[in-house]
């Protein structure tokens, strides 16, 4: 498979540059679609579409491809797949409705299953109040425990409400969209990595309900928060609590197998001293909390990456990245870093964005939704046997 990377202003200008390289003798079947918002994605959608072009899309604030981070610019990460390779699902999801979501999701990972014997999936949700705990539940239960599930949720400042995931003919502001990739004919690689380290002892969520956790060891959760990071916030300023807390102290959260999920803080209601987390934390839950990232971080996610290439995969054709946007805003000038040496690894076309929570799996667990992360995938067209 042969994968490129289009970046620029305007639909006209990616049109051109796309022209340009079908004379050479390219001809994609796929394009992933990252645009930054006020982008017209209704008209790149279209102009792809013109060139038979199946459209994987969102539109999110800040994306980046292999020539850095923009917040300006639409990114088409074009692939020459054989069509009967992949196929594309887009449904709505209704606004915070659990179930809904665990259903919509559900039936996408069934169709996978049945039109592949090895699926593997990649999404897109556009909206945080999607529930991603119940996207990675659907996929899960449509899919089976193993299954390959990997993206993240688009949307950002400053139009938290007006972000969409399409495709070549249908757009949602609510929905997801999801690629299912035959892994027969296309390996799909991938890891969800935090980086942050773990500080003091297990403590117990003992009562919560959705994504709020109201205590902590009988305590109110925010008063635990507090004392333990010391730290001097505005309780009227939610972007405080995200940026003095959430971000630097993401609560860790212990699954039965595997390395913890990262769930980070990120509003507070003050009056009852309930935290609301990115992502659910069930009553009974054990957690930790996380020491501020140091410069180990950047170097533990690009190290995930160098391992599987050691190790297993010497050789990958493109890739996707979607980095948690309290990556962005803590790590600051070393994200850059954290990108581009991921993509050093494979030095492959790549496109990704900032997400509002990221769907992967850990070292050694199954497919989750997760917080703070840096969820990286590599996809890779196996060679057809003799």
């Amino acid at each position: 498979m042969k994968a490129k990377t289009i970046t620029d202003k305007s639909v006209e200008a990616i049109r051109s540059a796309l022209e340009q390289e079908m004379a050479n003798g390219y001809k994609p079947s796929l394009g992933v679609v990252f645009v930054p918002s006020g982008f017209d994605s209704s008209g790149i959608a279209k102009m792809l579409d013109e060139f038979d072009i199946t459209v994987f899309g969102a539109n999110t604030p800040d994306l980046f491809t292999d020539r850095g981070i923009t917040n300006d610019e639409g990114t088409v990460l074009l692939m020459d797949l054989d069509p009967e390779y992949f196929r594309l699902e887009i449904k709505p999801i209704p606004t915070g409705d659990y179930e809904s979501a665990v259903n919509v999701a559900q039936n996408i990972a069934r169709l996978g299953s049945e039109r592949f014997e090895r699926p593997a999936f990649i999404v897109s949700v556009s909206q945080m109040d999607v529930p991603g705990e119940a996207i990675a539940e659907g996929f899960l239960s449509g899919a089976g425990e193993d299954v390959t599930l990997m993206g993240g949720i688009s949307g950002g400042k400053p139009f938290w409400a007006n972000h969409i995931v399409f495709n070549n003919h249908e757009q949602y502001q609510h929905g997801i969209i999801c690629l299912i990739i035959d892994q027969d004919h296309v390996e799909v690689n991938g890891l969800a990595v935090s980086g942050w380290k773990p500080a003091g002892t297990l403590k117990t969520v003992t009562e919560s309900e959705g994504n709020w956790v109201y205590t902590i060891d009988d305590e109110p959760a925010l008063d635990v928060l507090l004392r333990f990071t010391g730290a001097d916030v505005d309780l009227d300023d939610n972007d405080d609590l995200l940026r003095q807390i959430g971000n630097p102290h993401p609560l860790q959260v212990t699954p039965k197998e595997g390395n913890p999920v990262m769930k980070p803080p990120i509003q507070v209601k003050p009056e009852t001293g309930a935290i609301l987390c990115g992502g659910q934390i069930p009553e009974g839950s054990k957690i930790r909390f996380s020491l501020p990232p140091d410069f180990d971080i950047v170097e533990t996610v690009i190290e995930s990456a160098q391992s599987v290439k050691d190790q297993k995969l010497p050789k990958a054709d493109a890739l996707l990245i979607f980095s948690c946007i309290g990556r962005q805003m803590t790590l600051g000038p070393l994200v850059d870093d954290e990108i581009n040496g991921l993509n050093d690894v494979w030095k492959v076309p790549m496109a990704g964005y900032f997400s509002l929570g990221e769907f992967g799996s850990v070292e050694g667990g199954t497919a989750t939704f997760h917080g703070t992360t840096c969820s990286w995938v590599t996809l890779t067209e196996k060679q057809p046997t003799k």
